[in-house]
């Protein structure tokens, strides 16, 4: 057969789907370690009739329509356009013609950029070990998860990858249709286009031979959909009502479950009655599981209503309460045998205690995640499989826990992710899916649960309760030449460790507690940072921004207070400990100029600046407030600047901050969770309110060009705002604050 000449479907039956799958993705690059996982783990994502696999991240109906596998759940953050406009900016799509689809479970899709920088702070040749170790433990356990503002980093390259190579098999596709040279073709807006000639995607599907994949795919310089603001995929569906969130699910035969969990810090069960419950009408079942308790009726309001009737006893030696976590962790912060050091730079205690200094503690309140969609989860169990429609940040650990609790094999649980209502880090967790799991197992009927708000703010995994004793002294060129920061805090990694990845569970190394506070911009010939583990009954989860959410206000709130014991505008001050050729510097000083800081302002109104680096990217924030009285904060504004290295979507980038500014005020403003007895004493939006309308500043984002590989976006808004504004205050009033919420004090 000539090699111009079109191969027939009959020509092509040799050619397996999992044949084609496999030379075109193994082609890429795509199928990293392919040997490290078993054979039989062909790539499963799923095919209508009228569709062609072209790779395992592409597929392509008759019609030219395009589907491109989303690895990374969507909740709001926009990965469901910005990983698809990578794909679609190296083919060459029109952007009308592609879809999304989120990926199935499979090694391919893992999240490699969670162990990339494992080995960073060890030797190089000790280090690329350690990372090469890292990325093959996660393709091996087949690590699909949302977090950590990887989405972009990680999947770069694969993505991009894999529409270069579908680009080359049309392109060679379409040189054997029109009988030109390959080399004078090139594909642009759904065609392939040269010497005079074109044929659509839609024309080619079916003539495209695997084995025209190429080994090493060109990457355009710079893709036409790559750096613009496209029109979202996800926007239609939220507006006309189609989208599928959790608790959109509808099974036939489906049965509704609400519940109720024990206190944080319980032992045991003392007692449960629920014979009440049983006896409603409406009622079909109560399952008591491992610290909850559920009822099941017809419809969730009737199993709502049933849960009210059952009574339940649970005792414990150690019931979570903030009074005594407080004293814990003062206690801890005044006993200076106690902490372990994380990071050293020169002598910093021994420079302290050379001459006069200053000292300041900080503090941060527990927080919930308060997604406005509750946890939720719908199982159906059949022939001993398992079906699992979550909202949820990772499929793997869903899959995991799931066939832990019903005594299967992880490859016997599907897990179909919906669209989320918010995630922040609550919906990497697996309580809901695993108790939904139990009841259905219990009651032999496709079960939905969902959380009421009371329940979701009382059973969070909360952002930890942090105190902070920053201690500083200056030089006699007016620089800071020694830091002290001690953190006193619950260990975040051990709590999730042991609940989540238990044979990961550690409770020594907390040096991610301190991640942000000391490993920033700003040159300090002695520094110390170290941390004070206080274990408390609290169960502890990521939050937006983790680690960062509390390391920014201290940092940030202190280089203020060192700025104005220097006599130095807050701008200069920190200039002064800084590469004025960084790239953090370069953003520091477009925020100040960008926000006008050293504007004059009216009485009672102020504006304080913030700097902070985290997740690959750097952000500096401008907050101008007004302080009517000792009760009132209102942020005015908000200038943000962020450089994130190259970016996808503007548009996106920009929602990303002004989402995360909101979020940051709201903790900044009013988020306080404290416990009673082992309950949080608030339960919903009434005394764990969110930022109104009302309360929201003008924000104003200005995105650094930059060539430099992508930074995270979803996270790093967070960190700088509350300092700004702690700093802003000072600035209008000169009190500090170091406490938040601020509107607490």
């Amino acid at each position: 057969m000539d090699a111009r000449t079109p191969k027939t479907p009959a020509a092509r039956k040799g050619l397996t789907r999992r044949k084609l799958l496999i030379g075109a993705a193994a082609a890429t690059g795509l199928v990293i370690g392919y040997t490290v996982w078993p054979r039989d783990r062909a790539f499963n994502f799923p095919l209508r009739e009228d569709e062609t696999l072209i790779n395992g991240f592409l597929k392509i109906a008759v019609d030219g329509r395009i589907t491109v596998a989303c690895p990374q759940a969507e909740m709001g953050q926009g990965v469901y356009t910005a990983l698809p406009q990578l794909l679609a900016g190296e083919l060459g799509a029109d952007w009308r013609m592609v879809g999304v689809e989120p990926a199935p479970l499979h090694p391919l899709y893992a999240n490699r950029a969670f162990a990339a920088d494992a080995g960073a702070s060890m030797p190089s040749f000790i280090g690329n070990i350690v990372n090469w170790a890292a990325v093959s433990i996660v393709e091996q356990i087949e690590l699909q998860a949302t977090g950590g503002s990887t989405s972009i980093k990680a999947f770069w390259e694969p993505l991009r990858l894999a529409g270069a190579a579908a680009r080359e098999l049309f392109i060679r596709a379409a040189a054997r249709q029109l009988d030109v040279d390959p080399a004078d073709l090139d594909t642009a807006n759904g065609f392939v286009e040269g010497a005079g000639r074109r044929a659509s995607f839609a024309e080619l599907v079916a003539l495209i031979d695997p084995d025209d994949a190429p080994a090493s795919p060109r990457l355009r310089p710079r893709p036409a959909l790559i750096g613009r603001s496209v029109p979202r995929l996800d926007v239609p569906s939220k507006v006309n009502g189609s989208a599928m969130f959790g608790a959109d699910v509808r099974l036939p035969d489906m049965v509704y479950a609400a519940v109720r969990g024990a206190p944080h810090g319980y032992q045991e069960r003392s007692t449960f009655g629920g014979e009440a419950a049983r006896q409603a009408p409406r009622t079909l079942a109560v399952v008591e599981g491992e610290g909850w308790h559920a009822t099941v009726a017809e419809t969730w309001w009737a199993a709502r209503q049933a849960l009210d009737l059952t009574d339940a006893e649970y005792h414990g030696d150690e019931l979570a309460d903030s009074a005594a976590i407080d004293a814990a962790m003062q206690e801890a912060l005044d006993d200076g045998e106690r902490g372990t050091a994380f990071l050293e730079v020169g002598d910093a205690l021994d420079a302290l205690a050379q001459g006069p200094s200053v000292s300041a503690d900080y503090g941060v309140p527990f927080l919930a995640h308060a997604c406005l969609e509750p946890m939720t989860a719908t199982v159906r169990l059949t022939d001993g499989n398992a079906e699992i429609w979550v909202p949820t940040q990772s499929q793997t650990l869903v899959a995991w826990k799931v066939a832990d609790a019903l005594g299967i094999a992880t490859r016997d649980v599907r897990v179909y992710p919906t669209l989320l209502g918010g995630g922040f880090g609550r919906k990497a967790e697996v309580d809901c899916a695993v108790q939904a799991a139990i009841i259905a197992q219990k009651v032999g009927r496709p079960v939905q649960l969902i959380w009421h708000r009371e329940e979701d703010t009382a059973r969070d995994m909360f952002r930890p309760a942090v105190r902070a004793r920053m201690t500083g002294a200056l030089g006699p060129d007016k620089r800071i030449a020694a830091l002290d920061a001690k953190l006193a805090a619950p260990n975040l990694g051990a709590s999730l460790t042991r609940r989540m990845m238990p044979f990961f569970a550690s409770d020594g190394d907390s040096a991610a507690m301190v991640k942000g506070v000391g490993d920033g911009p700003y040159i300090i010939p002695n520094l110390r940072v170290a941390h004070v583990d206080v274990p408390t009954p609290v169960p502890l989860g990521y939050w937006r921004s983790v680690e960062h959410s509390y390391a920014a206000f201290f940092k940030e709130g202190f280089m203020d207070e060192m700025a104005a014991r220097a006599g130095l505008d807050p701008l200069a001050f920190r200039l002064r400990h800084m590469d004025e050729n960084s790239a953090q510097a370069r953003v520091l000083m477009l925020a100040s100029s960008r926000g006008t800081l050293a504007a004059a302002v009216p009485e009672r109104h102020g504006k304080g600046i913030a700097l902070h680096s985290s997740f690959g990217s750097h952000v500096a924030q401008v907050a101008e407030v007004e302080v009517p009285s000792a009760e009132e904060i209102i942020v005015r504004r908000v200038t943000c600047v962020i450089d994130c290295g190259q970016v996808v979507n503007p548009d996106i980038v920009r929602a990303q901050m002004e989402g995360g500014i909101i979020f940051g005020l709201s903790a900044a403003l009013h988020g306080k969770i404290e416990f009673e007895g082992g309950e949080p004493t608030a339960q919903n939006f009434d005394g764990y309110p969110l930022l109104r309308m009302d309360e929201a500043p003008e924000i104003d984002v200005h995105i650094v060009p930059s060539d430099a590989p992508p930074g995270g976006v979803g996270e790093p808004g967070v960190p700088p705002i509350a300092p700004a504004v702690a700093n802003a205050v000072f600035a209008a009033t000169g009190r500090r604050l170091r406490s938040m919420p601020f509107l607490s004090y």
